[in-house]
């Protein structure tokens, strides 16, 4: 990972879209500490794979929605 001062990066954009079209990570730094990062883009494969463990960790609890709004509508009537 390539390490930048903002002011650097200002100058060098096009070298740093270069180096991150290639899959180099850029830091930029500004007054001792890392403000941002320009990383490549995922590819299809990386995102949905990304997509899906995210997905796969989110714990349901309770009913499922639509059974809530059938009962309440029961409930309703009477």
């Amino acid at each position: 990972m390539s390490k930048i001062t903002v002011e650097e990066a200002s100058q060098n954009l096009q070298a740093i879209l270069e180096q991150v079209a290639k899959g180099q990570e850029v830091s930029l730094w500004q007054e001792g500490r890392v403000v941002a990062r320009v990383v490549p883009p995922l590819t299809n494969e990386e995102w949905l794979a990304k997509r899906d463990k995210s997905r796969a960790s989110i714990k349901l609890k309770g009913e499922p929605i639509s059974q809530t709004v059938i009962r309440l509508r029961q409930e309703e009537r009477y």
